[in-house]
């Protein structure tokens, strides 16, 4: 963990401060990048005429992280944070430049691939090092700073990106994310903080499967990570369905449609804010995150009934308030229950869940658009993500207070 000036209240040093600002800045600028990135890869693929580039483009994204999560956890469980971060940062910049210069489908769904495995050791690479930051107790308010500057790229990113494609084409977005990347590996350099490889304590689980069977046998973490799946399930079904939803049902303007997803990110950004005041109690956390997805689900289903475009906003908002929540509540608890020796393959994991999720609601979205209304979808993703936060929230909050008594009963013999 970072060393400093002894800092005050319990608060965080002076070097963790900075290197927290430093991640914040250099990973909002990367996802600015990869913001505008996005829109010019889709707008360079989709008058291909055929839908299964823009599937493949998808897939391009989210394979690469599922596939290789057990040996991406490995990797940076085994070594030191920077120099790889560092390295991956050049990599991906260099990958970027390519994708600006090379514009053949099959050369754009390639260098996609290799991009996103070098993404899919940064992911958990960058989630591993924040708590050698800042350490366990200041986990939310780190983790909610890093996702509010993010969310703010998640907002600027794809509208800024249409802009620029109309204004230059669509190879310069993607050298600006080439620059954002090798900005990232500059930040990522300068932090005072590293993660080093924690030895193995003896008898501790050195398989890379060891992150994925952690999180299945955690009393809380198990079924928290069963309702994130569905949850996300749900939710990507929804976001299939939204452009029809808004354009062909509610005859709303394409501005409008994209309206849509800056008022959810506005409200993840409320969300993370918020966030960093939350408790570290696990019981409380459990407790927060079960009402979190009701509420997220109840607002999706609320979107069902709507009769007008305008009446989604505060809504969208409501349920980007909760996601916000639920990410930051997600990585603590990941990161409390989990040692640190283990968090890269642990990390890696829920990566991989999440991506896999993703990837099985781009197909059940397209199924269920093929025989009920956007409408239908909306009610029955909203109901589904309701009912998973009870069942498995029910479980979780059980776990919870068992660990919670027992850690009592320690303390009193």
């Amino acid at each position: 963990m970072a060393t400093g000036t002894e800092a005050s209240n319990g608060g965080l040093t002076g070097e963790q401060r900075r290197d927290v600002a430093l991640l914040a800045l250099f990973r909002g600028v990367s996802f600015l990048g990869d913001g505008l990135a996005l829109v010019a890869l889709y707008l360079r693929v989709a008058p291909e005429g055929r839908a299964w580039a823009v599937a493949a483009l998808g897939i391009a994204e989210m394979a690469p992280i599922a596939i290789l999560a057990p040996l991406a956890g490995h990797v940076v469980d085994r070594v030191r944070a920077k120099p790889l971060l560092v390295s991956l940062g050049l990599v991906e910049a260099l990958v970027c430049v390519g994708l600006g210069y090379w514009h053949a489908l099959a050369a754009t769904v390639a260098l996609v691939v290799v991009l996103n495995v070098a993404i899919s050791f940064s992911m958990p690479g960058y989630s591993a090092l924040l708590p050698s930051i800042v350490g366990d107790e200041h986990i939310n308010r780190a983790m909610g700073t890093l996702q509010a500057a993010q969310g703010l790229a998640f907002v600027a990113g794809p509208m800024l990106g249409g802009l620029l494609v109309g204004w230059t084409g669509q190879s310069v977005p993607l050298y600006v994310d080439a620059v954002s990347f090798a900005l990232g590996a500059i930040g990522t350099a300068l932090l005072s903080a590293d993660r080093l490889p924690t030895p193995h304590a003896e008898g501790a689980d050195r398989r890379m499967t060891a992150g994925l069977r952690h999180v299945f046998s955690d009393a809380v973490l198990a079924p928290v990570t069963l309702d994130f799946f569905v949850f996300l399930l749900a939710l990507g079904m929804v976001n299939v369905a939204e452009v029809f939803f808004v354009i062909k049902t509610l005859h709303g303007t394409p501005l409008a449609y994209g309206a849509l997803g800056a008022a959810f990110s506005v409200g993840a950004i409320a969300g993370s804010l918020v966030g960093r005041r939350l408790s570290q109690d696990l019981y409380a956390m459990t407790r927060l995150l079960l009402a979190s997805v009701v509420v997220a689900g109840l607002s999706v289903t609320a979107v069902s009934f709507v009769v007008s475009v305008g009446q989604i906003y505060p809504l969208m908002i409501v349920a980007g308030v909760t996601v916000g929540v639920i990410n930051l509540i997600a990585m603590s608890l990941i990161t409390l229950r989990t040692a640190e020796a283990l968090r890269g393959r642990t990390f890696a994991a829920v990566n991989a869940i999440t991506q896999s999720a993703q990837v099985g609601a781009f197909l059940l979205g397209g199924l269920a658009l093929s025989a009920y209304t956007p409408r239908a979808v909306y009610r029955f993703g909203g109901a589904a993500a309701t009912v998973a936060a009870i069942l498995f929230g029910l479980v979780a909050l059980r776990g919870a207070a068992r660990l919670r008594d027992a850690d009592a009963a320690s303390a009193q013999g």
